[in-house]
């Protein structure tokens, strides 16, 4: 029945194109939710819009009307030009809509997005202008929140970055000087990356290793490939892992100065310092010999212990240790943060850099109860995330997501411990860490490092980009 065929060939057509028209809508109904407009803080209060801010190439834009007031400047807006002009005290932003030149004080800078038209208003770029005019500008990609400190004093922000078990301290000073305190480990140099990237740095003053563990210095060799950095101190010690070897090798490409830590050595950035108290002397282990340093902001003083125990805590008691902020040492350890080390520090609040049921026991419960038993404040990232601590020298604020409820557990029935969970040698081509965004050949010396129950399996490389993941520097995924 050759007179048929066209008209099935139309049925076919219309019935591929209802598939297709239902197959988009299906999409769009399945990640609106992952493209909900970002939330706004500022001053710890949320701000609303009546147009909703938009993400555009990985930067916020926000109604400009509304930000520029919230802000305290006074607008001029030039219909003829599509122009808008801000003033603030002694600071003058000027942008033009779809154009990537703006101006602070006259002076010309280029912006990743121009400001544009939604819904009838005028976006323009949240970070330029709040840093513009003076704010600092936080961003959290894992709730989508943009936090803006308006509060012209803020001259610190300490990010105590959530990198599972392991340390990575970003930290922020005026005119653009950044400091970085470790990288995590192996898995978590992109993820650190990609948080200073967020951040908008321009490259990283002082690298401070505190000691070659892998869950201090194993991401490092990753920040080094993404930022310039000026200089690099470490302990001095050099020890035979795939790891350190891997950092010595992106110092080395790095070509910056290189010191060995030195008590009383201090970093100067303009009123600021950091400065360097042990190791006081060789222990003989890593810990022992981490880099502990403290920042001196004026009145508020944070104290970085790298994983010292009370061995070199004991070396640092009648000596000017006393800071409101400690970064607590080991990851929470038993064997640190003694009695006599926290009478000496005397801290406010107490940050724990430890991951989320850790098979060491972090942080423990005697190291808990001897902060809680001085009244201390305590933040910890397997709880709250990454911590941010900001100061103005003279007061400091704690910005921490509230801890999730813990699991509740059948006291009942008890687990059989003689039952332990067998990991395949194999499901898959390539293999991803659910604390990671890079994917390995399963015979990748990274991959090898992922623990079991932090494997992700894919059976193409496709796959494995389409889930969010990049492929790893090393075998090329």
């Amino acid at each position: 029945m050759p007179e048929l065929q066209p008209l099935f060939e139309v049925k076919k057509m219309k019935s591929r194109l209802f598939l297709t028209i239902t197959l988009l809508v299906l999409s769009f109904l399945l990640i609106s939710p992952a493209l909900a407009a970002p939330k706004v803080i500022l001053d710890g209060q949320q701000l609303t819009f009546d147009v909703p801010p938009v993400v555009d190439q990985g930067r916020v834009l926000v109604p400009m009307r509304a930000i520029f007031e919230t802000l305290g400047a006074s607008i001029n807006w030039d219909p003829a030009a599509k122009t808008v002009s801000a003033t603030k005290e002694q600071t003058t932003v000027k942008l033009t809509i779809g154009i990537r030149t703006a101006y602070k004080n006259g002076t010309p800078g280029t912006l990743d997005v121009p400001p544009k038209i939604v819904g009838g208003r005028t976006l323009v770029p949240l970070r330029f202008v709040s840093e513009a005019l003076g704010s600092e500008v936080l961003w959290d990609g894992k709730t989508q929140t943009v936090t803006i400190n308006s509060t012209s004093g803020v001259k610190v922000t300490v990010h105590i970055i959530d990198v599972g078990q392991g340390d990575a301290i970003y930290i922020s000073l005026r005119d653009h000087n950044d400091i970085l305190i470790d990288g995590g480990d192996n898995t978590q140099g992109s993820a650190v990356v990609s948080y200073l990237t967020n951040q908008g740095i321009d490259d990283i003053e002082l690298l401070v290793a505190t000691h070659p563990h892998a869950d201090h210095i194993g991401g490092l060799d990753d920040v080094l490939a993404a930022f310039k950095v000026e200089a690099v101190v470490d302990n001095g010690m050099v020890v035979d892992t795939a790891t350190y070897r891997d950092y010595r090798d992106a110092v080395k490409a790095e070509g910056c100065p290189y010191q060995k830590a030195v008590p009383g050595q201090s970093w100067v950035f303009g009123s600021y310092a950091l400065k360097a108290l042990g190791p006081v002397r060789d222990h003989g282990d890593a810990n022992n010999n981490s880099v502990v340093c403290l920042l001196d902001c004026g009145e508020i003083e944070f104290l970085f212990t790298g994983d010292a125990e009370a061995e070199a805590e004991a070396d640092l008691l009648g000596k000017a240790v006393a800071a409101e902020i400690l970064k607590v040492g080991h990851h929470g350890s038993r064997t640190s943060t003694s009695q006599a080390f926290l009478a000496a520090v005397s801290p406010e609040v107490a940050v724990i850099s430890v991951g989320a049921g850790n098979t060491y026991g972090h942080p423990a419960a005697s190291t808990l109860q001897r902060l809680k038993d001085m009244g201390v404040g305590i933040s910890r990232t397997d709880q709250n995330g990454t911590v941010i601590i900001t100061t103005d020298g003279k007061t400091y604020h704690v910005i921490a997501k509230p801890p999730s409820m813990p699991p509740v557990i059948n006291k009942s029935s008890p687990p059989d411990e003689s039952v332990q969970p067998v990991e395949p040698a194999s499901t898959g081509k390539y293999v991803g860490s659910a604390k990671s965004d890079k994917y390995h050949l399963p015979s990748c010396r990274y991959a090898e490092q992922i623990a079991p129950e932090n494997r992700v399996w894919f059976s193409s490389e496709a796959e494995a980009q389409a889930a969010g993941y990049v492929a790893c520097k090393v075998c090329g995924g």
